[in-house]
């Protein structure tokens, strides 16, 4: 029985082949709308997919369980922030949160500020980041060469600087710049380590960055209007895990809370945020972006089915004499129905085969451009051809049951 059936639906196969191959051209021309539609909506979720592990990758890569605390006022569910409102966060803060929340791994206070960097002959305008040794540990940095920023630079406030991979490049292309001196904002700093390449993360490009011992900038750059002596620009809290992220989030808004006495009702004069937030958020924003795309792109694939649908009823007009005289030698008006149906499906499933390799291709050489891989995955595959047949079964159907409800005599009589 079963192999009765498949051997029926290989036979429908060949004969649609043939039928196609007969009207060659028209073949290739009803096909096109499903092979644009499949190869817009599979390159849409490729970039989708690119773009959205790409994000996720680079927030990862600045630290998977970490808070980051700024003094901005937040805005969640307290209303609106008024030009008033003052941002609170300094060292004090920091050293409150390592010692009373459970689960903190190490703090990272940071102080930022826009520097032009000099050396002999080249310039290079980047961010200073002033730091603790706990930076390092709480963003997952490590040097490609040299050492970071240790404790003993910090007491000392002393003028060294570690570098990222980008402005090392700026200062000294291939050349080794360990032990040079440099002047940020015509202060004089000598270089001990330069920043293995990690890419962009929430704080921006991390390659294009100087660290300096934290005291350091204190002390040699002049502090913003308004800035206290040890108030932060940032602070990044390190976890042990995501369960004590979660738990530490809330624990740090209490602690923050209490620490500037702000009473029940009014907006808090920091912002905490979490890494599973940014990715969270990235996850929506992309897939949003990536669900416009792929609706727009599947306009392509509706009228591609709707060409299907009018190039199948034309084709059950003019085999009307052939569909009479199977009926006559002892088709049943399934069988008429399947055959159409088979029709319309491998009509789709090779416009689909088609539209996904150019969409492979498209994406193998998209991926320079976009600076982030496009992957087109074994399941996408599947999903495509599968699709494209059922869209060959779906707009095929009117016709193919058309097909069948011919009468065998008036089907004989026709011209």
């Amino acid at each position: 029985m079963i192999a009765a059936t498949i051997s029926s639906w290989l036979i429908n196969v060949a004969i649609a082949l043939t039928a196609l191959r007969t009207n060659l051209m028209r073949s290739m021309l009803t096909t096109l709308g499903v092979l644009i539609g499949v190869f817009a909506v599979i390159l849409a979720v490729a970039i989708g997919q690119g773009a959205k592990s790409t994000i996720i990758d680079s927030i990862s890569s600045l630290g998977s369980n970490m808070a980051i605390v700024v003094p901005v006022p937040d805005t969640g569910e307290d209303g609106p922030r008024r030009s008033s409102d003052r941002g609170r966060l300094n060292e004090r803060d920091a050293r409150a949160i390592a010692r009373q929340i459970p689960g903190v791994v190490d703090v990272a206070p940071q102080l930022r500020q826009s520097v032009q960097i000099v050396s002999i002959g080249r310039n290079a305008a980047t961010s200073a980041t002033g730091v603790t040794p706990g930076y390092a540990k709480v963003t997952n940095l490590n040097v490609d060469f040299g050492r970071l920023i240790s404790e003993a630079d910090v007491r000392s406030a002393a003028r060294v600087t570690t570098l990222g991979p980008d402005v090392s490049r700026k200062l000294f292309g291939d050349l080794n710049p360990l032990g040079q001196q440099v002047r940020i904002n015509k202060v004089p700093f000598i270089i001990i380590g330069i920043l293995e390449p990690k890419g962009d993360g929430p704080g921006g490009n991390l390659d294009d960055i100087a660290l300096i011992p934290i005291t350091t900038m204190r002390q040699r750059f002049a502090s913003n209007p308004g800035q206290g002596p040890d108030d932060l620009n940032v602070l990044y809290v390190g976890f042990d895990s995501g369960d004590a992220l979660t738990t530490g989030r809330k624990q740090i808004v209490e602690l923050m809370r209490e620490r500037y006495r702000v009473s029940q009702g009014d907006i808090n004069p920091f912002t905490v945020r979490t890494t599973e937030e940014f990715m969270e958020t990235a996850g929506t924003i992309t897939g949003v972006l990536q669900g416009l795309l792929v609706g727009i792109a599947s306009i392509s694939l509706l009228v591609g089915g709707i060409g299907i649908m009018n190039i199948m009823l034309v084709s059950v007009t003019e085999r009307t004499r052939e569909i009479g005289l199977r009926m006559a030698l002892g088709a049943r008006r399934r069988d008429i129905r399947n055959q159409f149906l088979v029709e319309a499906a491998v009509l789709c499933v090779i416009g689909g085969a088609i539209g996904l390799a150019l969409a492979a291709i498209a994406a193998y050489y998209l991926e320079p451009v976009l600076e982030f891989k496009a992957p087109i995955g074994l399941g996408t595959s599947i999903f495509a051809i599968v699709f494209s047949g059922t869209i060959g079964l779906v707009f095929g159907g009117y016709p193919a049951i058309r097909a069948s409800r011919l009468s065998p005599i008036e089907a004989l009589r026709s011209e």
